[in-house]
């Protein structure tokens, strides 16, 4: 399945059409949403389920939890603008994107327009725009379920 999910993926970005996850879904982190909603430290952010094409000249990373494990791995990744995050998350987990002062004090708000990968879902979140993304599991942030996405 995760073959068939690649060999999609390339084939979109070749083709110039919009990827999308097994379940039709992708994000983009860092560029003007259509509701006008605004993701972390300036940077725009869409979650509208049909946008969100990776750039073709940037990197593809992944970030899975697995069902028993509390950590992301990793649980913290610096990339370039541009890049794309594959979140692969377990039945157990999820990733919904906050603000750093929820973070913080280890909250479970969802940041507007941020991103949100629920419960056994994969998704693409492409990062167009500089600045650190903060993003929790919610049944598990207070042991410490918790990563970041720096952009550069």
């Amino acid at each position: 399945m995760r073959r068939l999910g690649l060999a999609l993926l390339v084939l979109a970005m070749i083709t110039g059409c919009s990827s999308s996850s097994d379940d039709g879904s992708s994000t983009t982190a860092g560029t003007t949403a259509t509701d006008g909603t605004t993701g972390v430290d300036g940077g725009d952010a869409t979650d509208t389920g049909t946008s969100g094409a990776p750039d073709p000249s940037g990197t593809t990373h992944e970030v899975t939890s697995s069902d028993g494990v509390m950590d992301f791995s990793p649980e913290d990744i610096t990339i370039a603008v541009g890049d794309t995050i594959n979140f692969v998350m377990s039945a157990t987990h999820n990733a919904i994107e906050v603000s750093k002062d929820t973070y913080d004090n280890r909250g479970v708000t969802a940041l507007d327009g941020g991103f949100q990968v629920t419960f056994g879902e994969t998704k693409q979140v492409t990062f167009t725009e500089p600045g650190v993304h903060y993003y929790v599991c919610t049944p598990h942030v207070t042991i410490d379920m918790i990563g970041t996405i720096t952009v550069q």
